[in-house]
């Protein structure tokens, strides 16, 4: 049978478990890849913790001690954020600071890059890959030129009436920063790349109002949709300022607690009893030493 002392370990290590998977973490810790740049809320490392206070899209992989968003299925460079303007500079990750890029891909926004839109300060360019017609007055890539097929770049507005696609092997748009496409495209466009585009994060209505009052949102990474307010102290609720309907993780971890300590009332009053029993037969079964007679 075991012990009382055995007993009691058991019960407060399953309170000590509870209580730490209910409060901790309660405060966003930063990070960084080792390249010099910190990480703090709302961005967020992707490990196998499928729990995270951050935005979705704002996930940071460290791949060779650089950072690593990603946006659909593609992998950008992290350059640089601004948390106060909400604003981060990312590159395709495949660039390497080539001074002839080919962009072998769009950017592609859409629901896995919830919370992130272009900035102000973005302009759309056009690459034309491989084209057997060439448009009178247009500068070619020369970099990229393969035989009789040239390559085009264009900024947004800026197509000819000719329509390349028909003529083209292959087109692509890419977002650029706007500083970046002044003078000739067709010798700056790598540079423009290199430089990367910026993009703007917002949290949507559920999360501001979390974030007013003094919150942290909190998103499973396996399902975006799922939103709890963290509060501290393992309180999660709609937002922390009005607190609304506690979350399903704060119940569960209420109901919890409370069946640990009922465990531990039970199991108390369980002891006492076999113990008062034990105690019982022992004096039943005592036989005092003969007395003899003095």
């Amino acid at each position: 049978m075991a012990s009382l002392h055995q007993f009691l370990t058991f019960i407060f290590s399953s309170i000590y478990i509870i209580n730490g998977s209910c409060s901790s973490n309660s405060t966003p810790l930063s990070f960084s890849c080792g390249n010099g740049l910190e990480f703090r809320y709302p961005f967020w490392q992707r490990s196998h913790n499928t729990h995270t206070y951050g935005y979705p899209s704002l996930g940071i992989s460290c791949i060779n001690n650089t950072p690593i968003i990603q946006l659909d299925k593609h992998l950008y460079h992290v350059k640089r954020f601004n948390n106060s303007e909400k604003t981060l500079v990312v590159s395709f990750y495949e660039l390497n600071d080539t001074i002839c890029p080919m962009a072998s891909h769009g950017v592609e926004m859409n629901a896995s890059s919830r919370f992130l839109t272009y900035s102000n300060e973005v302009k759309m360019i056009h690459f034309f890959y491989n084209c057997t017609v060439y448009p009178s007055g247009v500068e070619p890539i020369k970099c990229l030129q393969i035989g009789a097929k040239h390559a085009y770049v264009f900024l947004e507005g800026s197509l000819p009436e000719v329509d390349l696609k028909g003529y083209c092997e292959s087109f692509v748009t890419i977002p650029v920063m706007n500083k970046s496409v002044d003078g000739s495209l067709a010798t700056s466009f790598g540079e423009a790349m290199n430089e990367g585009f910026e993009l703007k994060w917002s949290p949507n209505h559920d999360c501001r109002l979390c974030e007013a009052g003094g919150g942290f949102c909190e998103f499973d990474d396996n399902n975006i949709q799922k939103f709890s307010c963290s509060c501290g102290q393992g309180r999660r609720y709609a937002n922390c300022r009005n607190q609304g309907p506690v979350t399903n993780e704060f119940k569960i971890g209420l109901l919890s607690v409370g069946l640990v300590f009922g465990c531990l009332s039970i199991g108390g009053m369980v002891l006492s009893i076999l113990k008062k029993r034990k105690n019982s037969v022992y004096k039943k079964g005592f036989n005092p030493l003969p007395n003899d007679g003095r």
